[in-house]
């Protein structure tokens, strides 16, 4: 596992989410309640979570069921429209009198 880390901060209101972030390995997310400063003194415990996490399961599982065919795409069902008419332009109403 590397050491090189990426770790962005989102902060909205009185709360915020630090997602942290390695090469080769899933990333890391937590949600933090408080302002910038709990959201700031958290990241330290957040990184130790994260790599703690990483030594036992570095990425998620792969799936493991069979994926649809792709032999026969789905055929689109088409619904007949009736032709669009001619549109003819309305007549002008009369203008009414003010005075």
């Amino acid at each position: 596992m590397s050491d090189e880390l990426k770790i962005v901060i989102v902060n909205k209101g009185n709360a915020g989410s630090i997602g942290v972030q390695s090469p080769d390995c899933d990333p890391f997310f937590v949600t933090v309640s408080g302002g910038l400063e709990a959201i700031l003194a958290s990241v330290p415990e957040v990184v130790a979570a994260a790599r703690q996490k990483w030594e036992s399961n570095p990425k998620y599982p792969k799936c493991e069921t069979a994926l649809p065919s792709q032999a026969q795409p789905a055929t689109a069902q088409t619904t007949a429209r009736p032709a669009p008419q001619p549109k003819t332009p309305a007549a002008p109403k009369p203008q009414p009198q003010m005075f």
